[in-house]
């Protein structure tokens, strides 16, 4: 069916659906009444989980908007979030919150208004918004105006218009503000020009590199404990340091429990004795299963090794299992099968590997090994005790279902020639050489229904893990956590050092766990968190404060830093020297000559849009070789790398034509790019400079 037509058909129900999306799309972008302005609730009728300048957030409606967005998520990818997923949408939201809350007093201030007119322009316009655009575009881009203008005049679809108006007129109200802020911003022309040349002329140069580490030898350059202290004095910003904290933590991991898996197998057990019993498979599967049905055929090989190892024995009508497989339990039932193109082969192998370059020795051992399967012993146990492959070595050997080019060529040949049963080699391949036995070949493929149930924790399950933790935490506060865990055999994991909002090693993006390591002073343990796999109790075990790293602590790193300075230094009085000795007309090739520890580079033709081979982004080096006519060598350029004497080979011209065709597109870039930045670096600054109280942590453990 046309696209069109599934428009025309579906017309109400597609713009309801995305005029929803949008609009939770701007709510999460420009926030709700969470201020009160429009609100009459009294402070008594809920909790405040912060404040912006003063203005309240209320904990239900933050609550409220996290839910929203998590349905949203929901409903776009068929998948409840996980807590990890959760905290990171809860982030965003109070993000955007706080945003929001500052742009409107913003707005406010500098009386910014959008007038109805405004809207209803924009929406009955040449250039309707895109969201609404894009509902009515066909796959070849062609929009079906009479349709968009159907249905947004259309009285049903009146309270949808009233919502989206109104989150068109906060974006709109943004944009002005945007525009106002970024009013002063300002583009020369030579920014357009160093554009278009970064993006367009090209370099070709030869390069000598002095390579300090080289050149100058470690005992050529003495330090003392006064020079270093010295450095350290005039350098001691480069020695800052952030606040930190270190935390220990116990986490008590949400496992399901025996019983959990037990329960789920009653559960499939029965629903394999109502399809053993005549009830249709497929509606027990669309009622139970928690994967979607999936009738697709499928070859050895595409599927998890416990089905794959079964599911071929069966005939088609056949139920199969239940089987516990790694992501649970699975019931089947068997379609129907068919020849494939390809054969697919399961064999298991030995690999013996090739050790400091000594093919005899490792060839002599895999014959050895050889010898041991002919004559009986068995090739699993032989493969746990041979075998260098760590993948399969644990599990005999054994690699399951693969196809064509799956292995490398050595070993797939040698595969594809044996018979089921057979036991070859030694091959040879890159890895080692090879002991394979060939357990069996099929081409078929299988098509089946399959009922999955995953074995989650219960809510019991939950609870025990939760109480357990809750346990500890008491004990700890009451005693010694390092001690606690000790006795109950807890493992007790360190965290590396972390800066206020940042990141946890080991646990993540958690507000809630950041905000307690910098309230809280050294050794104290924390409640239970939860996490998305299971809850954690935490103590402060370092704290940091933000200032200077003492000079002891530093005392090799500056060292390092002081003798690289001064072996620079060292070189590029060495590179002065041979550069009066260059001519106009030489080659820096008479470089190498003179001494042969320098090093001569070729680049081919590049431009400054990117990275320059072997170089970087190396601003001083990429100065100096603008300022070069073709032929012309530099003088000795300083890099933190070393010093460098370019010679510049070639340069293409700055092409007039081009630039004029693209100078208009260039300059809305950079503009667009310049305003967008300094927008950020405004609401950063205004972000800083207010008052912002976050109770997230009381609300969210």
């Amino acid at each position: 069916m046309p696209l069109m037509t599934k428009i025309r058909e579906n017309l109400s129900t597609f713009f309801s659906i995305f005029a929803g999306v949008f609009v939770v799309y701007i709510v999460l972008d420009w926030g709700m009444d969470i201020g009160g302005r429009k609100r009459a609730k009294s402070m008594t009728e809920s909790q405040e989980i912060g404040k912006i300048n003063g203005q309240p957030i209320q904990a239900k409606e933050f609550s409220e908007m996290v839910r929203q967005a998590v349905d949203n998520q929901k409903a776009q990818t068929g998948t409840e979030p996980d807590e990890n997923q959760q905290q990171t949408l809860r982030e965003q939201i109070w993000n955007q919150l706080v945003n929001q809350a500052l742009y409107d007093k913003e707005i406010e201030l500098l009386g910014i208004k959008v007038t109805d007119q405004e809207i209803v322009d924009w929406v009955k316009g040449d250039n309707p918004p895109d969201f609404l655009r894009q509902q009515f575009t066909d796959s070849t881009g062609a929009f079906n105006r009479q349709a968009y203008e159907t249905t947004i005049m259309d009285p049903k679809n009146k309270s949808i218009m009233v919502r989206v108006e109104d989150a068109l007129r906060k974006q709109r109200l943004r944009e002005k503000l945007q525009s106002i802020v970024t009013a002063s911003v300002q583009l020369s022309e030579e920014d357009i020009i160093q554009k278009f040349s970064d993006q367009n002329i090209k370099y070709e140069a030869n390069y000598a590199f002095f390579d300090p580490n080289i050149l100058v030898k470690d005992e050529e350059i003495k330090i003392s404990d006064d020079d270093s202290r010295k450095y350290f004095n005039e350098h001691s910003d480069d020695y800052k340091i952030e606040a930190s904290r270190k935390l220990k933590y116990v986490l008590f991991s949400m496992l399901p429990s025996k019983d959990d898996s037990l329960n789920v197998l009653a559960d499939i057990d029965d629903i394999a004795t109502r399809a053993k019993s005549g009830v249709e498979f497929d509606t027990l599967a669309k009622m139970y299963s928690e994967a979607p049905l999936n009738n697709s055929f499928q070859a050895h090989g595409t599927m998890i090794a416990e089905i794959d190892n079964s599911i071929f024995s069966y005939k088609p009508g056949e139920i199969v299992g239940p089987i516990k497989a790694s992501d649970g339990y699975h019931l089947l039932k068997i379609l129907e099968y068919r020849s494939g193109k390809d054969d697919f082969i399961h064999a298991s192998h030995i690999l013996i590997q090739v050790d400091n370059n000594d093919s005899n020795k490792a060839l002599k051992e895999a014959q050895d090994v050889l010898a041991m399967t002919k004559s009986g012993q068995n090739f699993a146990d032989l493969a746990q005790k041979y075998s260098k492959d760590p993948g399969s070595g644990a599990k005999g050997g054994d690699l399951g279902w693969f196809g064509k080019g799956r292995m490398v060529k050595p070993f797939e040949e040698a595969v594809k020639k044996a018979k089921p049963g057979q036991i070859i080699g030694p091959i040879r391949t890159q890895f080692g050489y090879h002991i394979i036995k060939v357990h069996a070949k099929d081409n078929r493929e299988v098509k089946f229904s399959d009922i999955h149930l995953t074995i989650r924790a219960s809510a019991r399950t939950r609870g025990d893990v939760g109480q357990h933790a809750q346990d500890f935490a008491y004990l700890a506060k009451e005693g010694s956590f390092e001690k606690e865990a000790q006795q109950n055999k807890y493992s007790i994991i360190e965290t590396p050092p972390f800066q206020k909002d940042a990141a946890i090693s080991g646990i993540g993006i958690n507000n809630a766990i950041n905000k307690f390591a910098y309230k809280n002073k050294l050794g104290t343990t924390s409640e239970p968190y939860s996490l998305q796999n299971g809850y954690v109790v935490i103590m402060v075990s370092e704290v940091k404060e933000a200032g200077i790293r003492p000079f002891d602590e530093v005392k090799t790193v500056v060292e390092n830093r002081l003798k690289r300075e001064k072996k620079i230094e060292k070189v590029k009085e060495l590179a002065q020297e041979l550069r009066k000795n260059l001519a106009p007309t030489d080659s820096l090739q008479k470089l190498s000559i003179t001494n042969s520890s320098i090093n001569i580079q070729h680049l081919a033709p590049f431009t400054f849009a990117g990275y320059i081979p072997g170089i970087g982004r190396d601003l001083n080096f990429m100065g100096a070789i603008q300022t070069l006519t073709t032929g012309d060598i530099s003088n000795p350029i300083e890099s933190s790398r070393g010093v460098y004497i370019i010679q510049l080979i070639s340069k293409s011209n700055f092409d007039t034509t081009a630039f004029n065709a693209q100078r208009i597109e260039l300059h809305n870039q950079l503009l667009a790019e310049k305003k967008n930045r300094f927008f950020t670096e405004w609401s950063d600054q205004l972000k800083k400079s207010a008052d912002i109280v976050d109770n997230r942590d009381m609300f969210y453990r």
